[in-house]
């Protein structure tokens, strides 16, 4: 618009010239040229003054920049830590460090180990003036012993934002970790797993580093459950959360193969992952084929829902099923068909989505008071 406004003012100024021996020509031309000045003057201002303002601000935020986040033309001592040529750094408004970029190929030692990348930091609970970050993420440039626990270099490890305890990492070596678990009594009771190299593990913090979850270097019986070795473990404050089962062994209200893999939840058996070969189990009265997740419902060992392979099937009152199904507590809700069927005189295909009702027919009414 105001390209248009422009050219419109000029268009009259130029007329109001050329017409300067037409002395009503330009009397009448003089008041649209005052308005159009006026306008277009306006107009000039307003957008001067709006890019000045964006100017401004890009200048305030290139100055923040500036402040804030910097390239190292130098090494540089920065809070206490060496830092290489080339380094990026972050600072607050206090202008504590708070994050480094190290170049590749570049380390930073921070607290006795070696880190590359990205390092991101974080400040203590109550700092002081003098108090630098602790290491919230980074990834090690070589291997390291973090508070005496062994941890690989080029992968990432994590700390607790409270207190800096270490949550997370991948292991250099086999290393034997404390895990809290559920005793006869229902107390609580610290044993001793010791997890593989070169896999992932992850604390929980209560106060103290308790085992979350890794990889077990051997089997372990871990609240009378025997879990296998090369398996993930996890745990919980509850105790045992999953395992792969070492043996066949009986497990709540089921025998189960060993290689099957189970979880709790609140210390109850909550899902159940049969493997490929070993026996249909027996669960709310129906034969759950290998291969099956078997999920349970919170009130009884009966099923919630069930996810079968799609070349296998589960029966119920003589329809075949499969994939996803849901239940209440071990009745039938709805799932797919295994294969074309005629049900209630319906000629349905394989897959096709089936309820209740369409196996049992609808509930009679209730009767009237």
């Amino acid at each position: 618009a105001l390209p248009v406004t422009t050219l419109l003012m000029l268009g009259l100024g130029a007329a109001y010239f050329l017409g300067r021996r037409r002395v009503r020509l330009r009397r009448r031309l003089a008041w649209p040229l005052a308005a159009a000045a006026a306008v277009v003057g306006a107009t000039w201002i307003a957008g001067i003054g709006f890019w000045a303002a964006r100017l401004a601000d890009q200048i305030g935020s290139d100055i923040y920049q500036a402040r804030h986040h910097y390239r190292l033309e130098a090494a540089t001592v920065v809070a206490g830590i060496a830092l290489p040529q080339g380094s990026w750094v972050s600072v607050d408004e206090a202008g504590r460090l708070y994050e480094i970029e190290a170049e590749p190929g570049a380390a930073v030692s921070i607290d006795g180990a070696r880190w590359q990348g990205d390092i991101r930091l974080i400040l203590p609970a109550n700092p002081t003036a003098s108090d630098r970050g602790m290491v919230k993420s980074a990834t090690l440039a070589a291997d390291a012993t973090l508070q005496g626990t062994p941890c690989r270099a080029g992968e990432p490890v994590e700390f607790a934002e409270d207190g800096g305890e270490l949550q997370h990492c991948t292991l250099a070596q086999p290393t034997v970790v404390a895990a809290e678990i559920a005793d006869a009594g229902g107390g609580r009771l610290v044993v001793d797993l010791a997890c593989a190299a070169g896999r992932d593990i992850d604390f929980r913090i209560v106060g103290h580093r308790l085992l979350e979850h890794c990889v077990l270097a051997e089997a372990a019986e871990v609240g009378g459950v025997a879990c296998a070795g090369g398996e993930e473990i996890a745990l919980s404050g509850d105790g045992l959360d999953a395992c792969t089962l070492a043996s066949a062994q009986r497990v709540g209200a089921f025998d189960l193969a060993a290689g099957t893999r189970i979880r709790f939840s609140q210390g109850r058996l909550s899902e159940i992952e049969t493997i490929r070969g070993s026996a249909p189990l027996a669960v709310s009265g129906l034969d759950i084929p290998p291969g099956t997740t078997i999920a349970l419902c919170d009130r009884s060992p009966d099923i919630d829902y069930l996810e079968v392979p799609e070349d296998s099937a589960v029966a119920v009152a003589g329809v075949k099923l499969t994939g996803r199904m849901n239940f209440d507590c071990g009745k039938f809700q709805y799932g797919s068909l295994f294969e074309d069927s005629v049900l209630g005189g319906r000629s349905l295909p394989r897959h096709a989505s089936i309820s209740r009702e369409d196996i049992f027919g609808s509930p009679a009414p209730a009767p009237q008071p």
